[in-house]
């Protein structure tokens, strides 16, 4: 009977140190490259046992609908889309972010380049590396390049994930810039899969020299999805500015909790 009991504990140890050798990229890449099935044919039935509806003549409620739809819609999303130019640097002159809300004598730009570059870790056996370009061709839109590396020590295990954004500028005030962006993001190493993106942000200039950021990301590849969620300050200092603080990376099932610090430069 001891023997069996032995044995019985000696397999739950065995089972349990081989769940955890696979380790958490070699796991989110499992849930990353899951095939997609399609539920279209679900959805096409109960559009066919839909009713016939209403024909009566929707006149002033469909107007009004319409009207309600786009405020609630392109409204929000879009809103005002006042002339806006760009501070050489955030508190080049005085307390004020990257938009400047006047034409004025100080110098002014109509674009902005920006590199960034992030180190993360999360404990002695998972960290990262985050390389971001930002380039606003204008202060309404502008498109964003990054690469996400993940490594983990045991089991030697890389993941690579690049994207493409395309950016709107929503808030261009003096002290916040807030915007949502859509694209694309490639899973690769033995993943090799692209899916749709979308993101979220704001940042907040508080008071020379230092910000405040919040940014949520997520990338839809196959029937999971990585999410990016960061909560970062930043200490500026002319065009540089040094950042740290808070990211929350989801691969698939996988949840990471990291720190990290990093630099930007604008151009």
């Amino acid at each position: 009977m001891k023997s069996k009991i032995t044995l019985s504990i000696l397999l739950c140890c065995l089972a349990f140190s081989v769940a955890n050798a696979q380790g958490k990229l070699n796991k989110a890449k499992d849930d990353l490259s899951g095939s997609s099935s399609s539920t279209s044919s679900s959805s096409s039935s109960r559009n066919n046992n839909r009713g016939g509806g209403n024909d009566d003549d929707p006149g002033y409620f469909d107007s009004v609908f319409v009207e309600i739809a786009y405020h609630v819609t392109i409204g929000i999303l879009l809103g005002e889309m006042e002339p806006r130019y760009f501070y050489e640097y955030p508190y080049s002159d005085g307390s004020h972010g990257e938009y400047s809300l006047f034409t004025q004598d100080y110098p002014l730009k109509r674009s902005q380049f920006m590199i960034s570059n992030t180190v993360f870790a999360s404990g002695k056996e998972f960290y990262g590396n985050d390389f971001k370009l930002n380039f606003r061709f204008i202060p309404l839109v502008g498109v964003e390049v990054s690469h996400l590396h993940f490594f983990e020590q045991t089991p030697k295990v890389e993941l690579g994930v690049s994207s493409f954004m395309v950016n709107y500028y929503r808030i261009r005030e003096k002290n916040v810039t807030g915007y949502w962006g859509v694209g694309a993001t490639h899973v690769g190493n033995g993943v090799d899969e692209t899916g749709l993106a979308y993101q979220v942000g704001v940042d907040i200039y508080l008071n020379k020299p230092f910000s405040f950021g919040i940014s949520w990301k997520q990338s839809l590849i196959n029937e999971s999805s990585v999410d990016e969620f960061k909560l970062l300050a930043r200490y500026h200092r002319k065009r540089f500015s040094f950042h740290g603080g808070f990211n929350h990376y989801q691969l698939g099932s996988v949840n990471i909790n990291a720190m990290g610090i990093g630099l930007d430069y604008r151009f």
